[in-house]
């Protein structure tokens, strides 16, 4: 009997300290994530769960797919590529969200047409040291209290990566293209082979602030990725203008390509989107490269729900149950 109940003991332990470690994959609900209201997310209707839609971005990050635009999803967590050690970074560091490009049209001198992007996630969590702090262009906030602070170690699910650096001209830019929408650049890199697109900017209400927002972000779908393992996939784009030597993006996919450089990061200073659209930068492993958000791409996903390990636990206490009779 003693033995039977250390081990129920032990499991529930183990349980408990799966649940609780501290991870460079951070929750993006509210609370934790400042203010409510703040009139970020989407004020449509987000069947099935939100049918009056989610206006202050209570569910994280916000996905519709790219087909119909008629099927929505959240993402409860954002996952980081932050630097190890001592900044907040797991054991991959900056390579935990690591893309080359693998592939270019045009270029050597001439205009750059189009490019591919080899984007490889690793689920390097736990972090093995504290983290900076994030916000984003909409005045959102993410505080560090502590490094057990939001807190998550296990699977990364249902796993999406947005390419902020990108465009769907597919969806009508908003009119005047004003802040926190920015326009670094005049010639367009756009996604072809995303599979979403991602919430950006204000609800569509009169009172919230205004340009309003929409589905505007490339996104990619990568499925699970558990703890210690990598997903894979090569993103493509184009620059139907031709990218011009003069782009100092020109040089980030020219180098990239040449000696697969890393193109993608996402520290934690960046919350969700944090700004849209992005200059594709290079990453050189410096641990905010940027005085502000420090991302051109962001990562988000899921995580096993509470009721898996209260399963587990039932199943434990009926184990403990039988033995004693």
């Amino acid at each position: 009997m003693k033995k039977i109940t250390l081990i129920c003991s032990v499991l529930i332990s183990v349980l408990a300290i799966q649940i609780s470690f501290a991870a460079p994959s951070l929750t993006i609900i509210k609370p934790p994530v400042t203010p409510d209201p703040s009139w970020t997310g989407p004020g449509i209707p987000l069947p099935p769960l939100y049918p009056t839609g989610d206006p202050h971005a209570k569910a994280g990050q916000w996905f519709v797919d790219r087909a119909t635009r008629s099927i929505y999803e959240n993402r409860t967590h954002e996952f980081y590529d932050n630097v190890d050690p001592n900044f907040g970074g797991g054991n991959a560091s900056f390579f935990a969200i690591y893309g080359y490009v693998s592939a270019v049209v045009g270029g050597g001198g001439g205009p750059i047409l189009a490019f591919d992007i080899t984007a490889t996630i690793s689920n390097d969590i736990p972090a093995l040291s504290p983290w900076a702090a994030g916000a984003n262009s909409h005045g959102e906030q993410r505080a560090f209290n502590g490094i057990e602070d939001q807190k998550f170690e296990g699977p990364l699910l249902d796993v999406k990566l947005t390419a902020e650096f990108s465009v769907d001209l597919s969806v009508p830019f908003p009119a005047p293209f004003l802040p926190p929408y920015f326009d670094p650049f005049p010639d367009y890199i756009e996604a072809l082979n995303h599979d979403q697109l991602a919430w950006y900017c204000w609800t569509e209400d009169l009172e919230a602030p205004q340009p309003f927002g929409d589905f505007h972000v490339p996104t990619w779908d990568f499925g699970d990725i558990a703890q210690g393992a990598s997903k894979t996939r090569v993103m493509s784009f184009q620059i139907i203008t031709g990218l011009q030597p003069g782009d100092p993006r020109y040089n980030v996919i020219e180098s990239s390509f040449a000696t697969h450089d890393d193109v993608l990061l996402n520290r934690t200073t960046s919350l969700k989107v944090s700004d849209w659209i992005e200059i594709l930068v290079g990453d050189t492993g410096v641990p905010y490269p940027e005085p502000e958000h420090s991302s051109d791409v962001s990562v988000f996903h899921n995580v096993p729900e509470p009721g898996i390990f209260a399963g587990i636990l039932l199943i434990i206490l009926g184990l403990y149950r039988r033995f004693r009779k």
